[in-house]
């Protein structure tokens, strides 16, 4: 037969028989035919299949993607937490909200509440405590009730709403003050706007103390997410509500320094001279 030229023979792919004797391969018919045969035998039905290494590949670059996501979701929560708490550091104390002399008082026949500028006046006027600092829009029995009906739970149940928050925005957590707590329109407002406040600006920080498990200190220091509502979100909560339960006289849930911030002005069952 004639001379192959030096080096490996190419590789051939045989779909018939009579390429299979016209090629210039020394094959006898019965060779050309157990050829044909094994080549057909070594695929598969349906086709080649992937090799084994090639799934392992892809699970170990799944592997390297999670990881990578995990990385930098990790490195965002610690530089914007540190960002926030480094903002909370830098803002005045809230004690001033707790130990200015006003008060609001609950004009009986009017059934309305003024702001007073001390105990003195609002005795004079005749008009009960209600809680200390100036009256705002949960300055009302519906919601200084709730207060206390609710200082053991109200925590836990604001912290269930806010979550609202991350998908169903404001309205979201309105509904579900509304529905699971019971404010006030008003009253709700300022809720659900201090929920807003804190995804704006302590958002890293309380999404760091859930993932990490921080609790609330016992001897009143604050975890940080708490903290960080308090000094960046607390005035503008103060402003709207007026009453919040330290202003209301109640022990909460929340550790505190109760004798620096709870109010003992309160004068407790104002509530029953109300028509």
């Amino acid at each position: 037969g004639a001379d192959l030229p030096p080096g490996p023979p190419p590789p051939f792919l045989l779909p018939s028989s009579s390429s299979c004797f016209s090629s210039s391969l020394p094959l006898s018919s019965s060779d050309c035919r157990m050829l044909q045969l094994e080549l057909e035998s070594s695929v598969p039905e349906g086709g080649p299949k992937a090799p084994k290494r090639t799934y392992l590949r892809r699970g170990i670059n799944v592997v390297k993607i999670v990881g990578v996501i995990v990385i930098l979701f990790t490195t965002v929560l610690l530089i914007g937490s540190a960002v926030e708490m480094k903002n909370v550091h830098n803002a005045p104390s809230t004690l001033y909200f707790y130990q200015t002399p006003k008060v609001c008082g609950v004009d009986m026949s009017a059934n309305s509440v003024v702001t007073y500028a001390n105990t003195s006046e609002s005795a004079k006027a005749g008009s009960p405590v209600a809680h200390c600092g100036e009256c705002g829009h949960c300055s009302n029995y519906n919601d200084i009730n709730i207060y206390n009906v609710t200082k053991n739970t109200l925590t836990k149940t604001s912290t269930k709403c806010a979550t609202k928050a991350f998908l169903g925005g404001a309205s979201a957590v309105e509904e579900c003050f509304d529905k699971d707590v019971g404010f006030t329109s008003d009253c709700n407002k300022c809720w659900t706007d201090n929920v807003m406040c804190d995804m704006k600006s302590c958002v890293f920080t309380c999404l760091k103390m859930i993932l990490t498990g921080q609790r609330n200190n016992p001897n009143g220091e604050l975890n940080d997410c708490l903290l960080c509502d308090e000094k960046l979100c607390g005035p503008a909560f103060i402003s709207c509500s007026g009453a919040n339960r330290r202003r209301s006289g109640i022990i909460s849930d929340i550790g505190r320094d109760d004798e620096a911030e709870v109010c003992k002005d309160v004068d407790l069952g104002w509530w029953n001279g109300l028509s």
